[in-house]
């Protein structure tokens, strides 16, 4: 779009629009109907079907509106007996391969063409053809079905294929009328199911559900998606207090009417038979069920008696960053108010906190103000971390994706192995994890001898001395050299840097979660601080993409042993999750309360088994019995997020809100009464009336949710998204001293996808057993490699670190750096977390999931 206005007239009345707009975008905004069919929003117009042609005093014959921009003073009729003449003959010739049974098809009721039918008053179709029946058929993937006899050839489902995802596995087959939609890449199909969601007819249904309902049966709830924490806006279909279905308004949320794999085919779990609906205590090494007040009595003995034999440092507690606001900050309070301890930590700090600390160091802020949209709007964009498509962030690298078609946006991929945005890139370095820092001062060494290439007031920024001094040896050659690329592509990539206007980087974990993690992240925040990234403007931007939905919420409400809700920090520090197996280990933690976390998938194994055999008491809170809380002494269900009301946080800092979309199973309840019960029980009173009320108290004790509302009327983001962002900017000091790798380990292995998998299942106990038919976890690896050793894509290999090993299929790749594995997780095997070791990096006090020294052997 330009920045010029023009007025033109619509019948009758005068508008203004930007130069560059369509007239059908015109017509949309300003509540003017013109019918269309080929036409979505989020592809380009194509104007096939000749719905929406219009008239426009002047020309010679009409136009169609979704094609044809806006030009000043024209005038345009949207309705004229000449318009509906031929609308008709279009919408005829359109039925004349199309069944005119609308109640045996799924899409009855929500049928874009059969609302147009009925528009026009359409009752038998006038023109035939002869076509071979189609049938219905398995389509890209097993998740879909494909009705090539419902399909009216708009070709919507194909753009977005080719546009949106551009992972091409579909496009026309045939010619002249039998030309039909068909699979042309199969193995290319990710399973987004974009093109299910675009179709206007019913020609793709989805396959998860056997129940249906009409519209009018059924009913739609709009909640807030619970896996990654881009907190994609979704609807969930429900009918006899069951989900059927899951769509997306295009209106709403970051997501813009798109969802990945998980999103909108992973919701069977709600239903699934092995939830736990009553509380349960252990006796004798068997489950017994139990009354609510049994239950919740039990705990608060048990865990008053630790605290009165052995302190209240012997207490800890972790909670799921899939909770909500409500619960967390409640769940906080029980622990420091009621039992008195700073133990409290989430796995979702453990994916924050690199980022965040890193972010405090240049900028002083713990948050940054850029959205998803940001990244459409940058016409250099640098990816570091994780792999977005393999880890369910599908929607941040279409967003990417929109970008380079949009704006001819250049791409640098920074990850070892080539996935698709790799692919797709101007630049793709095959980095080892760790190495992020050196590519970052390379890259700082050529924009610093190219002024063009600074953000704004760069030198006069604190520590700008300092950054030139530390980049003075990353030379072109010695970068090359160290990361094991070509000069050339070092310098091609700062050119793109150094030309950009408007440069964004989109960062994930795995970054960060390694030896030096911080560092990594403090070095591509210094680079984006001086080309520019990191302004006020809000274009570009560091975009941080996490695997949990309330990654950023958990923080935020003071799940965190160092940090209060808001950022304050806490008097004194308790111990992080990873530090409480080893005090368990050590007799030192004798109580646990978990809610909604499964450390034995998530954390070093072999500590986890030795802290929670040491236990003298354990809680768990969950849907399932997981690995962890089969171990428990106490179990107390949990409601699934269809059951929730409450608020989560995603990673831009909009708080959004969970309705309720399910009646939960008699009797059970939410997890704020659940600790306030067990406070009163011990003593003490934590009043909590709704989740509506707790969010009233975040409002009054944290303040950067001040002026945010439980049911706003507007998408909102929490305060201190924006602001004078580089105010105390300072360019960071980094460490670049790469870890030597240990003996008999020559691979640095990357783990992506372990924090995706809770509730959904594992390897062994699928409770998403539609995603099962799509999911698929491997290890990839060098092919060269790879047959050195005998193996072959899908055979079997043995992982091992000096930490422990396990067993899964090996995918080779020539596009894979030579000394790196990256284990890619679709379900979590429960043998990955033996491979991880219990060193923290010091300054955030996570783990290692990536840069692990690790071996493969042929099984």
């Amino acid at each position: 779009m330009g920045d010029e206005t023009v007025r033109i007239t619509i019948d009758g009345t005068e508008l203004q629009a930007e130069a560059g707009q369509t007239i059908l975008e015109v017509a949309r905004e300003n509540g003017i109907y013109v019918p269309t069919l080929c036409y979505h929003p989020r592809l380009l117009p194509i104007g096939s079907c000749r719905l929406c042609v219009v008239e426009i005093e002047g020309a010679d014959r009409p136009m169609t509106a979704c094609t044809t921009q806006v030009q000043d003073g024209i005038v345009v009729h949207t309705h004229t007996d000449r318009l509906h003449r031929i609308r008709l003959d279009a919408l005829k010739l359109i039925l004349v391969n199309h069944p005119l049974d609308c109640p045996q098809c799924d899409a009855a009721g929500v049928c874009e063409l059969q609302n147009l039918v009925f528009e026009f008053g359409i009752d038998q179709q006038e023109y035939q053809a002869t076509k071979s029946a189609q049938g219905m058929k398995e389509f890209a993937t097993p998740l879909i079905r494909q009705w090539g006899d419902r399909c009216v050839m708009c070709l919507r489902c194909i753009r977005a294929d080719h546009e949106i995802v551009r992972t091409h596995a579909i496009d026309v087959v045939g010619t002249g009328n039998e030309a039909h939609v068909g699979i042309t890449n199969p193995d290319a199909c990710i399973s987004c199911g974009e093109c299910l969601r675009v179709c206007p007819v019913g020609a793709l249904t989805e396959r998860v559900s056997r129940t249906k309902a009409r519209p009018w049966q059924s009913q739609k709830v709009l909640t807030t998606c619970h896996y990654c924490s881009l907190g994609c806006q979704l609807e969930l279909t429900v009918f006899e207090n069951k989900v059927i279905g899951v769509t997306a308004p295009e209106d709403r949320g970051a997501n813009r009417g798109s969802l990945c794999q998980r999103g909108i085919f992973g919701y069977d779990f709600l239903h699934h038979p092995q939830r736990i609906t009553a509380p349960m205590i252990k006796g004798a090494g068997q489950w017994k069920e139990v009354p609510w007040e049994e239950a919740l009595s039990h705990t608060a003995a048990m865990v008053n008696k630790v605290v009165m034999g052995n302190g209240p440092e012997a207490v800890g507690g972790l909670i799921s960053p899939r909770s909500t606001n409500e619960e967390i900050y409640l769940f906080q309070r029980f622990m420091r108010e009621v039992v008195g301890t700073n133990n409290i930590d989430s796995t979702g700090r453990l994916c924050l906190e690199p980022h965040r600390l890193a972010i405090q160091e240049i900028l002083g802020n713990n948050y940054l103000p850029y959205t998803l949209d940001d990244i459409i709007r940058g016409d250099c964009i640098v990816v570091a971390g994780g792999d977005l498509d393999a880890n369910n962030n599908i929607i941040a690298a279409n967003r990417i994706r929109e970008a380079l078609w949009r704006t001819g946006a250049r791409l640098i991929v920074l990850h070892p192995r080539q996935g698709r945005l790799a692919e797709e890139a101007d630049c793709w370095f095959s980095l080892r994890p760790g190495a992020e820092a050196i590519w970052a001062l390379g890259m700082i060494n050529l924009l610093l001898k190219d002024k063009e290439g600074w953000g704004p007031s760069v030198d006069g920024i604190k520590g700008f001395n300092e950054l030139k001094e530390a980049a003075k040896e990353f030379t072109p050659a010695a970068v090359a050299k160290e990361i094991g690329c070509s000069q050339e592509l070092v310098r091609e990539a700062a050119g793109h840097l150094i030309n950009a206007k408007q440069p964004a980087f989109v960062c994930s974990p795995p970054l960060g979660q390694g030896p030096n993690g911080v560092d990594q992240i403090t070095a591509l925040a210094n680079l984006a601080l001086l080309c520019g990234a990191l302004t006020d403007t809000g274009e570009g931007g560091f975009h941080w993409v996490g695997p949990q939905s309330n990654m950023v919420g958990a923080v935020e409400m003071g799940a965190a042993p160092t940090l209060l809700p808001g950022y304050a920090p806490a008097s004194e520090r308790g111990l992080s999750s990873v530090e409480m197996f080893q005090a368990a280990a050590k007799r030192k933690i004798k109580a646990l309360f978990i809610v909604g976390e499964d450390p034995l998938l998530t954390l070093p194994r072999s500590l986890v088994e030795e802290g929670l055999a040491a236990l003298e008491f354990l809680v768990a809170q969950d849907m399932f019995l997981s690995e962890t809380a089969e171990r428990a002494h106490v179990f107390l269900p949990a409601l699934s997020f269809a059951e929730l009301d409450g608020t989560f946080t995603n990673c831009e800092g909009r708080v959004q809100r969970l309705h309720r979309a399910l009646k939960p199973p008699e009797g059970l309840r939410w997890g704020g009464e659940i600790f306030a019960e067990v406070a009163s029980y011990m003593g003490s009173e934590m009043t909590v009336v709704s989740p509506a009320a707790v969010f009233e108290e975040i409002i009054n004790a944290n303040p950067f949710y001040k002026g945010t509302m439980f049911d706003p009327h507007a998408p909102q983001r929490r305060n201190g998204s924006g602001g004078e962002l580089l105010k105390e900017a300072a360019f960071g000091v980094v460490k670049t001293e790469q870890e030597q790798g240990k003996k008999d380990y020559p691979f640095y292995l990357s783990i992506e996808g372990i924090f995706s998998s809770h509730l959904i299942g594992h390897d062994h106990q699928r409770r998403a057993q539609v995603l099962a038919h799509v999911a698929r976890s491997y290890l990839a690896m060098n092919a060269e490699e790879a047959a050195k050793i005998g193996v072959a894509d899908g055979d079997r290999v043995r992982i091992v670190t000096p930490w422990g090993e396990m067993e899964i299929g090996v995918k080779g790749s020539e596009g894979m750096r030579k000394d790196c594995l990256c284990l890619s997780l679709a379900l979590c095997n429960v043998d990955v977390s033996r491979l991880m070791g219990p060193q923290l990096d010091p300054r955030s006090l996570v783990p290692a999931y990536g840069r692990v020294p690790a071996k493969v052997e042929k099984v």
